[in-house]
């Protein structure tokens, strides 16, 4: 979606949203390729709202100015938006819906997401919910709604509970899932729904994306390997 003040993109995994700290100019992100277009446009920048992880794949917001981007970024600051995310989780998740709510810091030695300690002035509250869409035999396809916007909040919180995404290589906290069946190159998580309100309009925008199809040709594997209904 393209609009005069921002641009919702959707993210190919196995792409940065913008350069990680001390390594611009190393590989193309997606800053990069948005900059790119936009350079015939006087006035027209490219400046990022907020991020997902790079070898999730989705909706990513982009503003095209410095207003539209403080605009937009106090919404998610104030969790009004609504961020949808579809993934596929090791295991039988249970019940069909409920909360997941965490205490968690950033360990900036090993840059992964951690339980925080009580009284850790820098733990920061990580709020989700979760839905089940479909069981399968050893996995289940879960619809995961952000009120927080934590990095890799969703990798940790699920892992944390016994269900690491399918293809999580750092967030799985013990469960076996080296060589787990089947396999998938990256986490199978997907950014497919985004809402907010256009700051200039005051009306509400809602967004979606497809999922890509190395997630349905996964989804499609697990639907096979499923016993026939009787």
């Amino acid at each position: 979606m393209e609009d005069p003040g921002f641009l919702v993109l959707n993210k190919p995994p196995g792409l940065l949203v913008e350069p990680l700290p001390g390594e611009e100019g190393h590989e193309i992100t997606l800053v990069d390729l948005v900059s790119d277009q936009l350079r015939f446009t006087p006035g027209r920048v490219a400046r990022v709202v907020h991020r997902i992880d790079r070898d999730t794949s989705g909706l990513v917001l982009v503003a095209t100015s410095i207003r539209m981007q403080a605009a937009l970024k106090g919404q998610f600051e104030r969790q009004t938006p609504l961020r949808l995310y579809l993934a596929v989780v090791h295991g039988r998740v249970e019940p069909d819906s409920g909360p997941w709510r965490d205490r968690i810091v950033w360990d900036r030695d090993r840059l992964v997401q951690k339980r925080a300690h009580p009284r850790e002035e820098r733990g920061r509250d990580a709020q989700a919910s979760y839905r089940v869409l479909e069981r399968f035999p050893s996995a289940t396809l879960v619809e995961v709604r952000l009120a927080t916007g934590k990095r890799n909040q969703i990798r940790y919180q699920a892992g944390v509970r016994g269900h690491p995404l399918v293809g999580e290589r750092i967030y799985t906290f013990g469960a076996a899932t080296e060589g787990a069946w089947p396999p998938f190159p990256r986490q199978a998580l997907h950014a497919w729904r985004l809402g907010f309100v256009h700051p200039a309009t005051g009306r509400p925008v809602t967004v979606e994306a497809a999922l890509p199809g190395d997630m349905e040709a996964l989804i499609g594997t697990l639907r096979e390997a499923a016993p026939p209904a009787r």
